[in-house]
């Protein structure tokens, strides 16, 4: 048995202080991880986009206005427990990157089709 997953340990222990952090920097960076994830889903909207039909862009534009919709009000009902905290922005946020990134999987399904797959939209 080698030491060095020990002392890796021993290491993370001993800066875990030094990573605590304020609540208004755990909001912002919760904000940042939010726009991340929404960076990546709009990437791959418009890849898919570029390779569907006109009919098939105007069924993709009203889901993904359906999608919006549905993770606001998602995430606004998963962070109505602390509404009015500090903690809001984090919670809040912290649901809009999670659904994003199941929404940007979701869509990268799309992306990925083989050929000859007649669930994948054309």
């Amino acid at each position: 048995m080698t030491m060095k997953p020990y002392l890796a340990l021993l290491a993370a222990m001993i800066a875990a202080p030094a990573l605590a952090q304020t609540q208004g920097a755990m909001n912002a960076d919760a904000a940042r991880q939010a726009e991340a994830a929404d960076r990546a889903l709009n990437t791959r909207y418009a890849g898919i986009v570029a390779r569907v039909s006109p009919a098939t862009k105007l069924l993709l534009r009203d889901a993904q206005r359906s999608w919006i919709a549905f993770r606001d009000r998602q995430c606004a009902f998963e962070a109505s427990g602390v509404k009015g905290g500090s903690a809001y922005p984090m919670v809040h946020s912290g649901c809009l990157a999670r659904v994003t990134k199941e929404r940007t999987r979701d869509l990268t399904r799309f992306g990925r089709c083989e050929e000859g797959d007649l669930s994948c939209p054309r």
